[in-house]
């Protein structure tokens, strides 16, 4: 599980640092505007949050082993910078996001996708998801942990 949130990130970091596509029509313009509303619907910066703070472990491991000597506090302090960092780059996020909805959904699709965030089950949805998203981050660990047990031997004897 860990892998597969550490390219999750790696994916949205990836398309964080594309460049926006540029609206050509009136309809790409349209598509990009419903494609924004489905985004600011179905996901909040509570769930951007969760998904990093999930790979933060990991990054504060990989500091650790990186820079010998570093402190807790000084780790702490780090993780907390490299959050608040990648936090600013949700609206980047957003909007790469509504280029990338856009270009995979005709208009009449992102109504009805939208229409769906605008119902009270769609806005139960995305008012869970930060939960849905924590619990099965901590589910994902403890399998991928438990796996990881299961096959150590497996992984030991590479190094022997």
């Amino acid at each position: 599980m860990t892998r597969f949130l550490i390219g999750a990130l790696s994916a949205v970091f990836l398309i964080v640092s594309l460049p926006p596509v540029e609206a050509q029509d009136a309809d790409a313009t349209r598509r990009v505007e419903l494609a924004r509303q489905i985004v600011e619907a179905s996901t909040s910066e509570d769930v951007y949050r969760i998904a990093l703070e999930t790979s933060l472990p990991l990054a504060r491991q990989n500091f650790a082993v990186s820079i010998p000597g570093a402190t807790d506090a000084q780790l702490d302090e780090a993780m907390d910078i490299m959050l608040e960092i990648m936090m600013s780059t949700y609206p980047d996020v957003v909007e790469v996001s509504s280029n990338v909805y856009a270009s995979r959904f005709t208009e009449a699709e992102l109504v009805e996708i939208l229409a769906f965030y605008q119902t009270p089950v769609g806005r139960k949805l995305a008012s869970e998801m930060p939960g849905i998203t924590g619990e099965l981050a901590q589910i994902g660990e403890m399998l991928g942990g438990q796996a990881v047990q299961n096959n150590i031997g497996r992984l030991q004897a590479i190094f022997q």
